[in-house]
């Protein structure tokens, strides 16, 4: 028997949790993780109307984070965010990191994470993102977690679903 644990997420923009203990999660991975090619891919999901929740991790959502810890919005426990050491942005960045929060919180930059269980991303979001993958690709480094469930329910012709399988790792 498998008892999961849910915690507090700190991220005011999305939910992530890690996708090795938390059934669902799927992480696909951009080869080139630069802030160009992050926001080249990005601009490419906005152009196919996916739901604004649904991008590849960038320095963005972290400037979005800094902007609520500022004004003081969001949960941002002072044991892991103290308030009188934290400045500026590179301050907070020294916080808000995938290496002190871990991917629960914090995804690495290039990874876009979502869940296809219970419905929690919709089918057709699962259908735009396939499409995105079948036309990026090359664009792709790794997937992780869900990421057979989620080709399964992308309902994917039997030739993409093919060449989709090849990218789970």
């Amino acid at each position: 028997m498998v008892f999961l644990l849910f915690v507090p997420l700190v991220c005011n923009k999305c939910i992530t949790l890690n996708t090795k203990t938390m059934g669902g999660f799927t992480e696909i991975k951009l080869k080139n993780n630069s802030n160009e090619n992050i926001a080249k891919q990005n601009a490419k999901l906005d152009a196919i109307g996916l739901r604004k929740a649904i991008r590849f991790y960038s320095i963005a959502d972290v400037e979005l984070e800094y902007h609520y810890f500022k004004k003081n919005e969001g949960h941002f426990p002072d044991d892991q965010f103290p308030r009188h050491k934290i400045k500026s942005f590179n301050d907070f960045r020294k916080y808000w990191s995938t290496e002190t929060l871990g991917v629960v919180f914090c995804p690495e930059f290039g990874t876009l994470t979502f869940d296809c269980y219970f419905g929690r991303t919709s089918k057709r979001a699962m259908r735009m993102i396939g499409r995105y993958l079948l036309s990026n690709y090359d664009q792709i480094g790794d997937t992780s977690g869900s990421y057979s469930t989620f080709i399964e329910r992308a309902e994917l012709s039997k030739k993409n679903f093919k060449l989709l399988s090849q990218l789970d790792n």
